[in-house]
């Protein structure tokens, strides 16, 4: 929570972004994500309490990832950020489903 109260949504955003496991599956265009649990229930709750806020959340941890990846030296150095970026927006159509 931050001073006000209210639960710190970017931080939840950030906590299930990190937990993300990549489901590598062939063809690599059919990679999926996946959230630990603990992260996905938090961010989840933060969804109910505030939605567009929390979308807009996950809206900046993927144009923050992506501006990492375009500042990258090399592919190496781009495929964390973009492996983050991916679970940005795959935990934003998670939330969309709830």
């Amino acid at each position: 929570m931050n001073n006000s109260g209210e639960i710190d949504i970017t931080a939840r955003v950030e906590a299930a972004v990190a937990s993300a496991i990549y489901d590598m599956v062939l063809p690599i265009d059919t990679m999926g994500v996946t959230f630990h649990d603990g992260a996905l229930d938090d961010v989840s709750e933060a969804y109910r309490a505030d939605p567009d806020a929390t979308l807009a959340a996950a809206d900046a941890r993927f144009a923050a990832h992506i501006a990492t990846v375009a500042e990258a030296a090399s592919d190496k150095e781009a495929e964390g950020p973009m492996l983050r970026a991916r679970a940005a927006m795959a935990l934003k159509e998670r939330l969309r489903e709830l």
